[in-house]
């Protein structure tokens, strides 16, 4: 039903010269952190100014938020993370737009940094 709805309306606006605007998601204007892990925690580094909001998504599936005052993130990985990928990105107001990064990816590791 629902596919036919969307059908009869696409019919509908194209006879009338009518297109739909499609929403896109934001494109990165920053580029993606740099990261490396070891002894079960992480470090990434941002090309942001003040403020930084992480995102940091686990290999579960669950996101974790994280704020900080400059450039950088210095946490620990949840022990059920150890050995999986990390997915990783941050957002910034430089003073008229909101920054988004593209996403960068590392491992939490447990044993030497790298």
């Amino acid at each position: 039903m629902r596919a036919t709805v969307r059908v009869l309306l696409a019919s509908v606006l194209t006879t009338l010269g009518l297109t739909i605007a499609v929403a896109t998601p934001a494109l990165a204007s920053a580029p993606a952190p740099f990261c490396e892990s070891g002894a079960s925690q992480f470090y990434c580094d941002a090309t942001s100014t003040g403020t930084t909001t992480w995102t940091v998504t686990w290999y579960s599936g669950s996101v974790g938020t994280f704020t900080t005052a400059g450039p950088t993130l210095f946490a620990g990985c949840p022990s059920s993370n150890i050995g999986l990928p990390v997915r990783v990105n941050y957002s910034y107001f430089d003073g008229s737009v909101t920054q988004y990064s593209d996403t960068g990816r590392f491992t939490c590791r447990s044993g030497p940094w790298q």
